[in-house]
């Protein structure tokens, strides 16, 4: 058997309205010497006849059938059936723009272990800037992991990145997650990769239009996500060479991130809450004086007039019943 030299690992899960331009954006532009493995993650619609007829069509093409386990559980799976040299992670919903792989194989053919490039959004204005070029490792972006880490994602995020196979080593999606998973496998990855190399431009796009839709489902774990996975953030930090204060300066903003956006959640998403639930939640969440700041920070950049100095009072005052009880009355929980 040839050697592969790239794997593409599509998870597939009641994908049919947009697998077929998923797989054509990658197999348009890949290498003979590519495969594209496809994860039918139990769909319950026609993905799984399609995945097959992709496969008729294209000998590149490799698909694995499996009993529904989540995205996780799919990639792990396209992970360990894998052969390329190189692997990338795509989701069903997305594509690729014509050249990445012209301009990210040859990096990695020079040693990189990991290929970064940028991405493109349905939803929304990507306000990223990458470096260009090659770096011995990530040690050389110390004082700016912020940025990487918080601000953008540009570490956490699966998709804007093609990995050296052999530096993933054991590293492995944890299916018991439900938010944060590529967060971790990104951090441990990373963490075993020596050069990298940065592409600018924007090579992948993010059809955020069905994600956006999902996060209206309510959520009340992204407290304790953070928390789980903190522990991570910290090793990655210390393996790349950050300060004690960027350390500590990172989890700060990153906590009173994750602290806006379940603020966010709950007064913007429906769903069934019991109200003492609630306000537990909005007391923890505002008890540390920089989350409450970052929620503040949120409250007035989302609303105006009225709406602002009660949420304002609120946060600053911490009336974790007061917001529990607006919540109840506009979610219907």
């Amino acid at each position: 058997m040839s050697e592969v030299l790239l794997s593409v690992v599509v998870p597939v899960y009641n994908a049919a309205a947009t697998l077929e331009k998923c797989a054509a954006s990658i197999l348009g532009q890949a290498p003979a010497a590519s495969e594209l493995i496809l994860v039918d993650d139990g769909s319950a619609d026609a993905s799984p006849a399609l995945c097959d007829r992709l496969a008729e069509k294209d000998a590149r093409v490799r698909v694995l059938h499996q009993q529904n386990g989540g995205a996780s559980a799919a990639r792990n799976a396209g992970l360990a059936a894998a052969r390329g040299r190189y692997l990338q992670f795509v989701d069903a919903d997305d594509w690729v723009h014509p050249g990445l792989y012209e301009a990210a194989l040859p990096p990695l053919e020079a040693g990189a272990d990991v290929c970064f490039f940028g991405v493109d959004t349905l939803l929304g204005n990507v306000n990223e800037t990458l470096p260009a070029g090659r770096m011995e490792s990530l040690s050389a972006l110390a004082g700016s992991f912020a940025y990487y880490l918080v601000d953008t994602g540009l570490f956490a995020a699966l998709y804007n990145k093609i990995f050296r196979r052999a530096a993933l080593d054991d590293v492995r999606f944890d299916e018991a997650l439900k938010v944060n998973e590529d967060l971790l496998f990104c951090l441990a990855a990373l963490e075993k990769c020596g050069p990298v190399y940065f592409i600018p431009a924007a090579y992948y796009v993010c059809d955020n239009r069905a994600e956006g839709s999902l996060s209206r489902r309510l959520r009340t774990d992204l407290l304790e996500a953070e928390e789980y996975t903190r522990p991570a953030v910290e090793s990655f930090l210390a393996r790349f060479g950050a300060s004690q204060e960027e350390t500590r300066q990172v989890l700060l903003k990153r906590q009173g991130g994750v602290a806006a956006a379940q603020c966010a959640m709950l007064l913007g998403r429906k769903g069934a809450l019991p109200f003492a639930q609630c306000r537990r939640l909005f007391a923890r969440l505002l008890a540390p004086a920089h989350c409450r700041a970052a929620v503040a920070q949120w409250v007035n950049g989302c609303y105006s007039g009225p709406a602002r100095l009660v949420y304002g009072a609120c946060v600053r005052f911490r009336l974790a019943g007061a917001l529990a009880l607006v919540r109840s009355l506009r979610a219907g929980g």
